[in-house]
């Protein structure tokens, strides 16, 4: 009896400490930078860091919910980069007479038909997650290439310029705003949603789920679905901070995406993960890339200690696993 209380209690603080290392993290950060650059501490540098916050932590909400629902999605970096093409081509149309509701139009619809290719082939075709959005991730790369040449589009639109760089009272960027609003909406689906609490349950233990009746196919479907939407929104922002869209503008996304949710306390083997803690896990990622950049840390050198960082979170959580098991 004793015994099983003490297993009780470890489990207990195990998911507590889960729920509070991410916080612990940042803070830690937050403070050993103020020491070495006090400026750190200074309103521009909380408004840079709301403003590189945005289309990564808006990434890493679809990527919690694919992994909360037992997948991945590696598409989410090219898949930038090919929505921005995209909807490039059709923004610089005749017709469209340069419109930012054309362009935003045809990121989201494209967002969507990614999320939907990818949903159709793992929930379907019972592919892999892993190797299915592998195979995607190639297909978006071929096709940002393909769109136009690869030719760079400049963007002079005032409204994408306002979404991207722009401030609300000269201290909150607008896209900063369009993070927290995502950030609502994700946590809603999540927790006041049937879809969210079957996405729990399928990453948790599918055969329960699918003996409980839940739809299995249709919610795995839906959960890529909202990926999509979410690397759509991404693209957006990013093309916006930069007024301008390449084959390349992908960046680190993919990669500071996925870390910002394993940092960020979110279960690699499903059914576990918040929209809160993943927020502060992109936060964290951020404030990691402005301590590397003061630092002087080459480019090459910041991928390789953002790899170390992410590792390092996998064995936590793999940690954090074995001791709720026992």
């Amino acid at each position: 009896m004793n015994n099983s209380k003490v297993v009780v209690h470890n489990t207990k603080q195990a998911i507590n400490m889960r729920d509070i290392l991410p916080v612990l993290i940042f803070v830690g950060l937050v403070g050993v930078l103020s020491i070495f650059n006090p400026s750190f501490l200074s309103a521009q540098s909380f408004k840079s860091i709301m403003l590189q916050v945005s289309a990564i932590g808006v990434i890493a909400f679809g990527a919690l919910v694919t992994i909360i629902s037992g997948g991945i999605d590696f598409t989410s970096g090219y898949g930038v980069a090919m929505i921005g093409m995209v909807a490039a081509f059709f923004y610089n149309i005749p017709a469209a007479n340069e419109s930012f509701t054309v362009f935003t139009a045809a990121s989201i619809l494209c967002g969507l038909l990614l999320g939907l290719v990818n949903g159709f082939i793992i929930s379907i075709w019972k592919i892999l997650p892993f190797i299915a959005t592998l195979a995607t991730m190639t297909v978006c790369q071929g096709v940002s290439l393909a769109i136009g040449n690869g030719a760079m589009t400049l963007f002079t639109n005032d409204t994408m310029k306002w979404l991207g760089q722009g401030y609300l009272f000269n201290l909150i960027p607008v896209s900063f705003i369009v993070f927290l609003m995502m950030s609502v909406l994700t946590h809603v689906l999540l927790t006041k949603t049937r879809f969210g609490v079957y996405c729990y349950a399928i990453g948790g233990n599918e055969d329960s789920a699918r003996f409980m009746g839940v739809n299995i196919k249709l919610y795995k479907l839906l959960a890529y679905i909202f990926a999509g939407f979410c690397t759509a929104i991404g693209s957006i922002l990013t093309v916006s901070k930069i007024s301008m869209t390449t084959p390349s503008i992908y960046g680190t996304i993919l990669m500071d995406g996925i870390a910002a949710t394993v940092i960020g306390g979110t279960s690699m083997t499903g059914g576990k993960g918040k929209v809160l803690n993943t927020a502060i896990g992109a936060l964290i990622i951020v404030v990691i890339g402005m301590a590397l950049a003061y630092l002087n840390i080459q480019a090459e050198m910041q991928k390789v200690f953002k790899g170390g960082v992410i590792l390092l979170a996998v064995c936590i959580d793999a940690y954090y696993e074995k001791v709720t098991k026992e």
